[in-house]
């Protein structure tokens, strides 16, 4: 009797465990998927980026009505990021100036005596973090001397 009770104590407790254990693994799927629907929001930002440039560069921001209706779609942009930042990811800053290998990627390098190496001259494409961990390394341009 005292077996049997044992030995279902026993399955209990193996059960308890897997079940711990499938639930790990779904909230860890369950944030992978996320993390995967906020790059297509960063994604979709950074071509908001991209077209904002295009734009300034033709020219074609220089009419009141060109300017009010890229206006309007500023603020789809300003949702998106208000959208990401609810769910706590943010823009990677590099608060010094300077390239940290663990949250960027070096896209080209450019000599400026007055500045030391590895000082970054230019965001190409932002960084994001998400609850602490990255979401995608900044694209950066820095000093080399």
């Amino acid at each position: 009797m005292i077996e049997t009770i044992e030995q279902k104590i026993s399955d209990i407790l193996r059960n308890n465990k897997a079940l711990s254990n499938q639930i790990e693994e779904n909230q860890r799927k369950e944030e992978q998927l996320l993390d995967e629907v906020f790059l297509d929001v960063i994604s979709v930002l950074d071509v908001f980026s991209r077209e904002e440039n295009v734009i300034a560069d033709h020219g074609w921001n220089q009419s009141e009505d060109s300017q009010k209706a890229i206006k309007r779609f500023l603020n789809v942009k300003k949702k998106l990021y208000s959208m990401l930042a609810k769910h706590s990811v943010n823009k990677i800053n590099f608060i010094d100036g300077m390239s940290q290998d663990d949250c960027c990627v070096i896209t080209d390098t450019e000599p400026v005596s007055d500045k030391p190496d590895g000082y970054i001259i230019s965001v190409e494409k932002d960084g994001y973090t998400r609850n602490g961990h990255l979401l995608r390394r900044a694209e950066v341009i820095i000093v080399k001397n």
